[in-house]
């Protein structure tokens, strides 16, 4: 076995060509059916692909809701080369816009069968492919999807878990390099030929950071013990890290920031994107529908929890990010669901809020807990929450009907939403809920959200129980 094989680049033509294999049967990877998935790099491939999407006025990442100037620094920085840093705190996307990026690469590439980081057969980095391509007249190739490589952020990260171990004394001994006593790849390795997406870049310790600054610039790792592992990567690296003094959170070296882009993660701008984030990523696809006034309530209650204008904001330590907003979704389309409502009502929420506590408690911290619970804090900004969109129902609800609406509410005197059956006689009541309902199974909820609206707003409706109003007729 030739130990110079080790460090020796080797490029296969046409020319200096094996046979290859595919699935048992003789290919020509130099046709053009075979030669878009190889001899190319993550990043040519990703050019490549961008190019297409600006040509064709599409959105490479269409998964992502807004953020319009990220995407075009997303853009800028892929198609010049670059690594990315995405900055911003839990829940806002990071993760879901690296998984984007992986869009770019092909479906599917060709790799040597057996390799265990899925070399490419024509330019080869690991020694057993060297070896294999070099000296062997037949060599079996396989498809691999394309590669997505989560790396988490642990502060008690080994270096074996990171690179993996490489015994070249092993080597020197003639045993094959796919040998487990040889090499056994680490996480960076296995991102070969795909993105290496490190979660929290700010957790991994600063002595494992160290060995990424050579990654990124020379496309090769040095281990603490000075060992070069003898192989030349390629992958993008996109890393996300939540600011500086978040808990759990360290200081990112300066030599490895150097060395990539920096684009800041916040929060949804509107309420319409934050809702349209939260049913894009429920759990829960089929159930009770959730009609667009309890939307904007449990969107608008995480977002009054990262507001200055919220009157909890300075208790508020650890605010909610987006995936409390998905989870409040699921929770109430759950409750909802498991009594059998076609569309949510206010009951869904529970008694005391809990739906809405069990998505939030463990996503938010609050100061001094002895003074205000996160309970009270819940219960107080979900509340201000139902206030702000009783009153744009009630602001819609036009002057002209206003009168003739009151007249229907008086003359049921006591109405119990789930009971309604219908309101042919109240065609006020009817036309309005109606009118702000996208579908026929919303209008008992139409018409709760209006009687609870009128309720709150004037005072000549009362709620008297879960889902029960009478008519007061006196304005408080």
């Amino acid at each position: 076995m030739e130990y110079e094989y080790i460090f020796e680049e080797v490029i296969i033509t046409e020319r200096n060509s094996p046979r290859y294999l595919l699935d048992g049967e003789e290919v020509d990877i130099w046709s053009e059916e075979f030669r878009p998935y190889h001899s190319r790099g993550v990043a040519d491939y990703i050019r490549e692909n961008l190019l297409k999407f600006e040509r064709s006025g599409v959105d490479p990442f269409r998964e992502i809701v807004g953020k319009s100037s990220e995407k075009e620094m997303v853009k800028t920085a892929l198609l010049s080369g670059s690594n990315i840093l995405f900055k911003g705190r839990k829940g806002y996307g990071k993760t879901t816009f690296s998984k984007s990026i992986a869009k770019l690469l092909p479906d599917k590439i060709l790799a040597v069968k057996g390799c265990k980081i899925h070399d490419d057969p024509t330019r080869p980095v690991c020694f057993s492919c060297k070896k294999k391509l070099l000296e062997e007249d037949r060599v079996e190739l396989m498809w691999v999807p394309k590669k997505w490589i989560r790396v988490s952020g642990d502060p008690m990260m080994t270096t074996r878990q990171l690179i993996g171990g490489i015994s070249l004394q092993k080597i020197k001994e003639g045993y094959d390099f796919d040998h487990p006593e040889v090499f056994t790849p680490g996480r960076i390795l296995k991102a070969h030929r795909g993105i290496a997406y490190f979660d929290e870049l700010g957790s991994i310790p600063s002595a494992l950071q160290t060995l990424l600054h050579e990654l990124l610039e020379e496309k090769q790792i040095t281990t603490p013990e000075g060992d070069i592992i003898p192989m030349k990567l390629d992958t993008l690296v996109i890393a996300s890290t939540n600011p500086a003094n978040y808990k759990g959170v360290s200081d990112i070296k300066e030599p490895l920031l150097d060395r990539m882009e920096e684009i800041d993660i916040g929060p949804p701008e509107t309420i319409e994107e934050e809702i349209e984030i939260g049913l894009r990523n429920m759990s829960l696809k089929d159930g009770a529908l959730i009609p667009e006034w309890h939307l904007r309530i449990l969107a608008g209650t995480v977002r009054c929890m990262r507001s200055k204008d919220c009157r909890y904001a300075s208790r508020i330590e650890v605010e909610p990010s987006c995936r409390a907003t998905i989870k409040l979704f699921d929770h109430v389309r759950a409750a909802a669901t498991r009594k059998g409502h076609e569309a949510v009502m206010l009951s869904d929420y529970g008694e005391k809020f809990e739906m809405i506590k069990l998505g939030l408690k463990s996503r938010i911290e609050v100061d001094y807990e002895d003074d205000i619970s996160k309970d009270e804090v819940i219960e107080n900004v979900v509340n201000d929450s139902i206030d702000r969109v009783c009153s744009e129902i009630y602001t819609a609800i036009p002057r002209t009907a206003f009168g003739g609406l009151m007249e229907d509410i008086a003359t049921l005197e006591r109405i119990d939403v789930m009971k309604l059956d219908g309101l042919e006689e109240q065609r006020y009541l009817k036309s309005f809920a109606t009118s702000i309902c996208r579908k026929s199974e919303e209008m008992k909820s139409a018409v709760e959200i209006t009687l609870e609206a009128i309720a709150r707003c004037t005072g000549l409706v009362e709620k008297v129980a879960t889902g029960v109003y009478t008519y007061t007729g006196y304005d408080r």
